[in-house]
């Protein structure tokens, strides 16, 4: 009997199956890798289109606010306008003292102006104490009367004021007024639910005349 030895060619069958399968497996790995770059590049340039889309639109807003202004700005410069004009209403509706009271106020509460004193009371006031002095650069708009009752020669002034260092300014000037004396800062309430912050004042005082 003749005998064949077929190892060989299981062998060789083995070795091209194997070959076949490392042939697949690496042709796989480059697809999935193709995919990722393709993926990446796509992502990649929509990423670039959005931000570009985003540049261009901060460039749009800030164009329209440089030709418009800041709306927050314009909207609360109205907004203290509108409480200084309601001021100056409310404070004429309800003047009960004399006409140089209110303008005595008024200078007060006034840029490059101020209260009626004695210059050389003054003077010794700050001597003795450096710090009394008033705020030159203080803005007067940032404090307004909102009502004025004088009874008796007894006054109380309800007000507004940015904080309460303008309410303490208010007070400085008042103190210094020829008009007026005993002046006590009776209390300050903080308001924050308008969209504005601001403090509420009440002072009590009373007049020379």
């Amino acid at each position: 009997m003749i005998r064949i030895n077929l190892l060989p060619i299981k062998a060789a069958k083995r070795r091209s199956a194997g070959q076949k399968q490392v042939l697949l497996g690496a042709v796989v790995v480059v697809g999935a890798m193709a995919g990722v770059v393709l993926l990446h590049g796509y992502v990649s340039a929509d990423l670039d289109v959005q931000q570009s889309q985003i540049n261009e639109l901060q460039q749009t807003i800030a164009k329209l606010k440089t030709e418009v202004g800041d709306y927050d700005d314009i909207k609360r410069q109205r907004d203290d306008l509108k409480r200084q004009k309601d001021a100056i209403e409310k404070l004429q509706a309800a003047r009960t003292g004399p006409v140089f009271l209110m303008r005595e106020l008024s200078d007060i509460l006034t840029k490059g102006k101020g209260p009626t004193f004695n210059k050389d009371r003054y003077e010794e006031m700050l001597r003795r104490d450096p710090n009394a002095g008033l705020n030159q650069t203080w803005e007067p708009k940032r404090a307004w009367i909102m009502s004025y009752q004088e009874k008796d020669g007894s006054v109380a002034i309800h007000g507004g004021a940015k904080s309460d260092e303008d309410v303490a300014e208010f007070l400085k000037r008042l103190k210094l007024s020829a008009f007026f004396s005993d002046v006590y800062w009776q209390q300050t309430q903080p308001q924050t639910g308008t969209g504005v912050s601001h403090v509420l004042f009440d002072v009590a005082c009373r007049v020379n005349y």
